[in-house]
């Protein structure tokens, strides 16, 4: 697989002020092939961001792109869903990022060498560049380069199509396996998970949460998603006006100064109990309102 390319799926709507720095970021970290799924206007106000947009992906010079225009407005679910089908009965693995988020130079090598590393590792799910901002602590004394965590980050991710096609997005089909289930445990992904899960599953009322329904799957089949020591992700569209009331209470910054100098030193697929204690005291219960309102900016409003 090392010589395969390794395809970035961008979805995109009308953010066109935000675009240019996202695709800039891809340009530097070297991308082999880039799909862009471009969601349509849902109405006439719409329709000038989406088309400038578009018309910014047509002046990309630095590679061809591959555009999927869709004509009618998906939102941010369906969006993902369907190009992520589309684009896995193409591709055996794929990186997946939005318009707002901004991957260092480094994220698209770490990101082939996890998919090659794991590929034959059915507990892991995919991987992320997104280290949120726990304290460095916690790695102290610890060996690897990246640690397994039971959560889904959708901010600058990659997966391959078996793990993918194997997701089930029925929200009845998942609440009798959580009711049957003896070992579903979603605070082990943060404290803001349960309440995340009971309102985009089990209430099906949290809308656009594609994201949360992945993690729910994950939960129920004690998978994991690769996660590194050093983040490799930036999120551009958290602090605007239209999506939140307020910016959150941290930042997040690239750490390169943290990557590996040699090669990357991948953990093997079990937990670290010391590094995954620190990480869900960030999602503590203080910060619960915090955290679940930038999941509820992820799940359409943000897209917009």
């Amino acid at each position: 697989m090392s010589e395969t390319a390794l395809p970035v799926a961008l979805f995109v709507y009308r953010r066109h002020d935000l675009l240019p720095r996202t695709l800039e970021c891809l340009r530097e970290a070297g991308v082999d092939a880039l799909y862009v799924f471009s969601d349509g206007p849902p109405d006439e106000a719409a329709s000038t961001d989406v088309q400038r947009v578009r018309e910014r992906i047509a002046a990309i010079d630095w590679i061809t792109p591959v555009l999927v225009a869709r004509e009618r407005n998906l939102g941010l679910s369906e969006s993902i869903r369907t190009g992520l089908d589309w684009l896995f009965e193409r591709h055996d693995w794929a990186i997946v990022v939005e318009d707002d988020i901004c991957v260092a130079p480094e994220f698209t090598a770490y990101a082939r060498q996890a998919l090659e590393h794991y590929r034959d590792a059915p507990a892991v799910a995919g991987l992320t560049g997104l280290r949120y901002p726990f304290s460095r602590r916690a790695f102290a004394g610890y060996p690897y380069d990246v640690f397994q965590s039971p959560r889904f980050s959708s901010w600058g991710w990659a997966t391959w199509g078996d793990r993918w096609r194997a997701f089930r997005f029925d929200a009845a089909e998942l609440r009798r396996k959580i009711e049957a289930s003896t070992s579903f445990h979603p605070e082990r992904a943060g404290a803001d998970v349960p309440g995340m899960i009971e309102a985009a599953v089990v209430n099906e009322t949290l809308h656009g949460s594609w994201d949360v329904v992945c993690n729910t799957n994950m939960l129920l089949r004690g998978q994991y998603f690769v996660t590194p020591t050093w983040n490799m992700i930036e999120n551009t569209g958290l602090a605007r006006g239209t999506h939140s009331d307020r910016p959150p209470p941290w930042e997040l910054h690239w750490e390169s100064q943290h990557r590996p100098a040699g090669e990357i030193r991948f953990a093997p697929v079990e937990e670290s109990e010391a590094v995954l204690a620190a990480y869900r005291r960030f999602f503590r219960r203080r910060r619960l309102r915090e955290v679940t309102e930038l999941v509820r900016l992820r799940a359409g409003r943000a897209f917009r």
